[in-house]
């Protein structure tokens, strides 16, 4: 059964917002890569990083499975 129109919405709004935490991600790891190269990276802005990417793919999660099974839904709520 299709999910109701405000889950929907909600799921969108999930999925976008992971999209562009990933894609915010993907630019700021061509800055990470010239830093790395001269030596100037440090540790707090790789796990910064990292804590990005894991908090986009629960998003992306959370926003897939809002629009795919509200009827099951334990993701929030």
């Amino acid at each position: 059964m299709a999910s109701s129109s405000p889950e929907r919405w909600r799921g969108i709004l999930y999925l976008v917002a992971g999209v562009l935490l990933l894609v915010v991600q993907g630019i700021r790891f061509s800055g990470f890569y010239a830093d790395w190269q001269a030596g100037r990276l440090d540790s707090t802005r790789v796990v910064i990083s990292m804590m990005g990417l894991v908090a986009a793919m629960f998003l992306l999660r959370t926003g897939w499975r809002l629009r795919r099974n509200s009827d099951q839904n334990d993701m929030i709520d």
